[in-house]
């Protein structure tokens, strides 16, 4: 994958991010998936999933 295609994927991850931060606790649209979204741009940027999640402290929305 080229640069800007990473850059593109990086600025939609990071997008994401703000928009959990935001709006974790708000419904969201029926065929959004924040995390297969999330998992899909770590597997286009080489990053591990699970520790971007610890990291990051994203949990699930259920509770």
């Amino acid at each position: 994958m080229n640069t800007q295609n990473k850059v593109k994927a990086f600025a939609k991850l990071y997008g994401l991010l703000t928009f959990y931060y935001e709006n974790r606790d708000q419904p969201v649209e029926n065929d959004f998936d924040f995390f297969a979204e999330v998992e899909g741009l770590c597997t286009t940027l080489d990053l591990d999933f699970e520790e971007f999640k610890r990291e990051f402290k994203l949990t699930n929305f259920t509770g």
